[in-house]
């Protein structure tokens, strides 16, 4: 029940989108504020990774630490409905 494909796509998509989003905006920028825009690219590229990656694994153990147990990793509990 390791599957963190979903987590990893979502955080690839998110960071293409910014790069995407950073090349009209490099583009358009005037001569000082280029520097601005790629570090800025840069930092939301990756908060957007740790946050896409990191973020479920942290609120299942802050929010929800019963199913942050070993019975319930390796399926032994039955899952509960929503």
């Amino acid at each position: 029940n390791f599957n963190e494909a979903k987590f990893i796509t979502f955080s690839m998509l998110i960071f293409c989108a910014v790069w995407i989003t950073f090349i009209p905006a490099y583009i358009s920028s005037p001569g000082k504020y280029t520097v601005a825009v790629e570090i800025f690219a840069i930092l939301a590229s990756g908060f957007g990774l740790l946050f896409c990656i990191f973020a479920p694994k942290c609120y299942v153990i802050l929010a929800k630490p019963e199913l942050n147990t070993r019975k319930h990793l390796m399926g032994k509990m039955p899952s509960r409905s929503l």
